[in-house]
């Protein structure tokens, strides 16, 4: 990585709103793999947080998934030589815990090709539903018109 504003941007911005301007200040400039390692993995810690904070209702076998997809993608991040490394295994656990969210992590490598034209590839609820739920205050907190 280049000593450069400019190189990574979106992911220092994410950073700064995530956890402030001294982190901000801190990876800016920065081209230390060791600064990367170590927002990376609080990138993925404040997802689990978030998750076990947010989430009111869902089984322990899906928060046991979330930790364990969490905890194996620390430890990618923590392996990379490189950030070419570090940016692919973050990249990878971030989309295996969306996909996650969504309702399960997919695993087509059994089949030789799978296409996005056919939905009941992608249709991820065998294990469980995933419904989002805005209560009245909430959709007010958020500006959100309601249509009745």
């Amino acid at each position: 990585m280049k000593y450069n504003l400019e190189e990574g941007y979106p992911l220092k911005a994410l950073i700064e709103k995530l956890f402030g301007n001294r982190a901000w200040l801190e990876i800016k400039h920065s081209t230390s793999l060791a600064n990367w390692k170590k927002y990376s993995i609080r990138i993925l810690s404040a997802i689990e947080t978030s998750a076990k904070a947010t989430i009111e209702v869902a089984d322990n076998t899906w928060f046991e998934e979330l930790s364990e997809l969490i905890e194996h993608g620390k430890t990618r991040i923590k392996t990379a030589k490189n950030t070419e490394q570090l940016f692919a295994n973050l990249s990878a656990s971030l989309a295996e815990v969306s996909f996650l969210q969504i309702g399960q992590v997919p695993n087509h490598s059994r089949f030789n090709q799978t296409t996005l034209r056919h939905p009941c590839n992608w249709k991820l609820n065998s294990f469980r539903s995933v419904q989002y739920i805005q209560s009245r205050k909430q959709a007010e907190a958020s500006n959100v018109v309601q249509v009745e």
